[in-house]
């Protein structure tokens, strides 16, 4: 591989992981939407869509929830790709550098959440100062340093790693291919459960076992079980709305609002809230991105007073974490209560502060359970089951999807929380959401049940004798039920999760296992 080509792949990988910082959590980073762009630089864009949509269903449940630092999937999925094209390998070699690649490289995105630390603790003393554009310098210099976090490593490995690979790949024996291959098979299994443990809280348990037993018994494909889950959740919760209506007085209690900003104002409030997730640091997560946001409107409301510029910099510059793509309530009614406290309104530090306190807590649950733990891996599993099919619309299919819903609701909500002030706290406690949010988990559930029994590919190859007839364990367990391999290991793997064993050590574990069960052809 030319330097250039190692140089444009690191670019990429920085670039991936740089734009959840700066430019809203767009998902360029996920397998489905690198592989193939990987395969496209490389010139194999058929074995980059087969390797991304494989390591889409492996990573499905890895999400950047919080703090959390899931394995690098944006790292092991440039060099995996990379590394496997250029050295001439398939996937079972994309597999064997991928996996590792991503959980070293979750090292990285640790050590940029840590030094972003560094970055806001220097914003406070530009704040001190009513330094704006200071402030604006340790955002960029944060991101800058997400982006090297992804990119530098990315480089090294594949400035160093071809020839490696090529040697590794004709030097592994049979029983290790086997057992890579199995693990190919078997790892995705964690993501589906760590969707499970999100999404099945008690009693919507069963709408997972719906799911799988329709792809395991029917022909219905991924998709097709998804949009009849859709249109399950919409007859049940439709049928539920009578016995859980909204509370329409207390929304019409609140106050709305309509005369601090205008559209210039909502415009720009919305482009720089992309950039929420900037420099993002384990101390205060999302309050470089969330101040910078907010620099215009802080500017409007204090011209006239530099002192309450530089506290309301400061007020801002604690520690904020919600969902990027829901924050648009938080967001315009902070921005609102600025405004007026700057025109002598009874508005307090307090007020704000709880305001934001108050509701960035279930406006993330709601994102991560409808978005995280819902859009993203039904979409993603169907864009993975088409990628695996050779469909070269499947990343640009997943892109649009996941975007058009993303842009819509990040616009939605920031006019809406304008709109309605303080309805929309008692919008978000209101019945009619619980249903939406019950409604998504059911499609979910099922969806993941359909990718169990369609892609979760795990047999057992043995055979025994009776009377001197050979019988082949696996049509026994397809008299059974099929697909009841992969159910069990998808169940296993759940129960772990619930034991709240460490998503690292079950990887580590479902590795381990295949490359056993499959060295000695127990599974394949």
């Amino acid at each position: 591989m030319s330097t250039v080509t190692a140089l444009l792949l690191a670019c990429l990988a920085g670039f991936a992981y740089f734009s959840r910082r700066f430019l809203g959590d767009w998902y360029l980073e996920r397998p489905i939407v690198l592989g193939p762009l990987v395969g496209l630089i490389m010139g194999d864009f058929n074995t980059g869509l087969i390797i991304g949509g494989t390591l889409e269903l492996i990573f499905m449940g890895a999400a950047d929830i919080g703090g959390a630092v899931p394995p690098n999937y944006n790292i092991g999925t440039v060099v995996g790709t990379a590394l496997a094209i250029a050295s001439g390998q398939g996937l079972e070699t994309a597999l064997v550098i991928a996996v590792p690649a991503a959980l070293l490289g979750s090292f990285f995105e640790l050590l940029a959440k840590t030094f972003s630390s560094v970055f806001v603790n220097a914003a406070d003393r530009y704040a001190d100062r009513g330094d704006d554009k200071g402030i604006a310098r340790m955002m960029h210099l944060g991101n800058l340093f997400h982006f090297l976090a992804d990119a530098v490593p990315t480089f090294v490995a594949l400035s160093l790693g071809t020839e490696a690979v090529k040697t590794m790949a004709n030097s592994i024996p049979a029983w290790l291919s086997r057992g890579v291959g199995l693990a190919g098979n078997m790892l995705p299994a964690l993501g589906f459960a760590l969707l499970l443990n999100s999404l099945a809280p008690g009693a919507m348990l069963p709408f997972f076992f719906i799911g799988f037993l329709l792809a395991a018994y029917t022909n219905f494909g991924v998709l097709g079980i998804a949009v009849l889950a859709f249109l399950v959740a919409l007859v049940m919760q439709s049928q539920r709305k009578s016995a859980d209506e909204v509370d329409e007085a207390a929304i019409a209690s609140g106050a709305g609002v309509s005369d601090t900003m205008d559209k210039a104002d909502l415009r720009t409030l919305f482009y720089r809230s992309f950039a929420l997730q900037s420099a993002f640091s384990f101390d205060r997560m999302q309050a470089l991105g969330w101040t910078w946001s907010l620099v215009p409107v802080l500017k409007k409301a204090y011209k006239n007073n530099p002192e309450e510029y530089k506290a309301a910099l400061k007020r801002h510059l604690t520690f904020f974490n919600t969902h990027m793509w829901v924050h648009g309530p938080i967001l315009a009614m902070t921005a609102d209560m600025e405004i007026r406290r700057g025109r002598g309104e009874e508005v307090d530090e307090q007020a704000i502060q709880g305001l934001k306190g108050s509701l960035m807590g279930p406006l993330a649950g709601i994102g991560d359970s409808m978005f995280h733990g819902t859009l993203r891996p039904i979409v993603g599993g169907i864009c993975a089951s088409l990628a695996l099919q050779g469909n070269p619309i499947a990343p640009v299919l997943f892109f649009v999807v996941v975007n058009v819903v993303h842009v819509y609701v990040s616009y939605y909500t920031l006019h809406a929380g304008y709109r309605f002030g303080e309805r929309a706290i008692a919008m978000l406690a209101s019945g009619g959401l619980r249903r939406v949010m019950e409604g998504a988990s059911m499609v979910g559930l099922m969806a993941v049940g359909a990718l169990t029994g369609s892609w979760l590919n795990v047999k057992t190859p043995m055979v025994y004798t009776v009377e001197k007839a050979a019988v082949k364990v696996q049509t026994m367990l397809d008299g059974i039920m099929p697909k009841i391999l992969p159910l069990v290991l998808v169940m296993l793997v759940f129960w772990l999760v619930r034991k709240q064993k460490k998503t690292t050590s079950i990887m580590l574990g479902l590795i381990a296992a295949a490359l056993i069960l499959g060295g000695f052809k127990i599974l394949a």
